[in-house]
């Protein structure tokens, strides 16, 4: 890992494999994750600086991709993050077995996490831990709507969704073709 230097990454520095302290150590980015900066309304955004945020995702995916790592398999806007310089960075790529699943199945935040997976991932009984190229891509274009409408993950005007699909005043018949939508 530590031979894995890019720009657009991270640096890793090291890790602590002794339970219970387990624990991953990489560079610090003072500027916090791309899903905190767009959920900042201080913080202006034109299009040149979006653009730019664009870029750097792609360089790392790039990198990523191929190099040895092959896919992210975890990418999302906050594994996005932002150094001193405005550059962003992509965190939490290899190392696998240390990701850890949120308690209980039911959990507002393994379902919150699954926002970013590929509707073939998230269909698969066990998916590869690593992910895929292409899922690295469908999670890439999450995050460029989130950047272009910086209104959150699945922006519709008009309707607040919840990540389990969950909406109120929803018939049988419009959740059915959501779950469609996403089994078929």
């Amino acid at each position: 890992m530590r031979d894995v230097q890019n720009e657009h990454l991270t640096r890793f520095i090291g890790a602590c494999t002794d339970p219970p302290n387990i624990c991953i150590l990489t560079e610090y980015c003072p500027r916090g994750s791309l899903q905190d900066i767009l959920e900042n309304e201080s913080i202006t955004l034109d299009w040149m600086f979006r653009y730019s945020l664009t870029h750097d995702i792609v360089k790392g995916m790039q990198f990523l991709h191929n190099g040895v790592i092959v896919s992210h398999g975890n990418l999302k806007s906050s594994n996005c993050v932002v150094d001193s310089r405005f550059v962003l960075k992509i965190t939490d790529y290899g190392l696998e077995s240390f990701r850890v699943a949120p308690d209980g199945e039911d959990s507002h935040a393994l379902f919150a996490k699954k926002l970013w997976t590929a509707p073939e991932l998230l269909r698969m009984e066990s998916p590869p831990a690593r992910g895929t190229q292409k899922g690295d891509v469908y999670s890439f274009g999450i995050i460029l709507q989130e950047i272009a409408l910086r209104n959150g993950v699945f922006y519709v005007e008009g309707l607040d969704l919840s990540p389990k699909g969950e909406q109120e005043g929803w018939g049988d018949g419009a959740r059915d073709l959501l779950v469609h939508g996403w089994t078929s």
